[in-house]
């Protein structure tokens, strides 16, 4: 059975594609639809994504998976979270690190979660975390807004820096959430 992934961002395109296509070998289709997929307001990226998931599986009459990632900066009381799209789209990266310029305390965590939900059912949701600090500039070229200042712990290098050498070692620092999702969709 083909798995509709619900996502119109190419590095999440290239992330299923490299790991859940090329390593697990789940026949994917990746959909950016025509219609709205709401996004509530939450406290995690889990609530927010079984919301879309369901929302879509049911709307689209077919097995459905979406992702997505927080933020959350110990600095800021947690701070973006879920809202990333929110805080790029209103400040940018530039913005969001002046911010920060003064900030003593840059220790931050991405919380990056899978969710797999059939029509009528109920969402099941994959939790994966990467403990990091926030760098002082923006550096890489590949990646979303928090690639480019995102430096996971063990790491001396950007999100983004890593994805400019080796894009499978940057998707692999996002947790085990899309290996736990693929894992557990082929035991089914």
């Amino acid at each position: 059975m083909k798995l509709t992934y619900l996502t119109s961002n190419p590095f999440k395109f290239r992330e299923a594609k490299l790991i859940l296509v090329d390593q697990y070998g789940i026949d994917l289709d990746i959909m950016n639809p025509d219609f709205e997929l709401y996004e509530i307001q939450a406290k995690t990226c889990a609530e927010v994504v079984a919301f879309t998931v369901k929302y879509g599986a049911d709307k689209l009459g077919k097995a459905c998976l979406k992702s997505d990632t927080g933020l959350y900066l110990d600095a800021l009381g947690g701070l973006p979270g879920p809202y990333n799209a929110y805080f790029d789209k209103q400040i940018g990266v530039e913005k969001f690190l002046h911010l920060l310029r003064d900030e003593k305390n840059r220790n931050a965590r991405l919380e990056h979660c899978f969710g797999y939900c059939e029509p009528g059912g109920e969402p099941k949701i994959f939790i994966g975390e990467c403990k990091g600090t926030i760098a002082n500039a923006s550096r890489g070229k590949d990646g979303r807004w928090h690639d480019f200042f995102f430096v996971p712990e063990g790491e001396t290098r950007t999100l983004a820096e890593i994805g400019d050498q080796d894009p499978v070692a940057k998707a692999s620092k996002y947790g085990d959430a899309i290996h736990d999702f693929a894992k557990w969709y082929q035991s089914r």
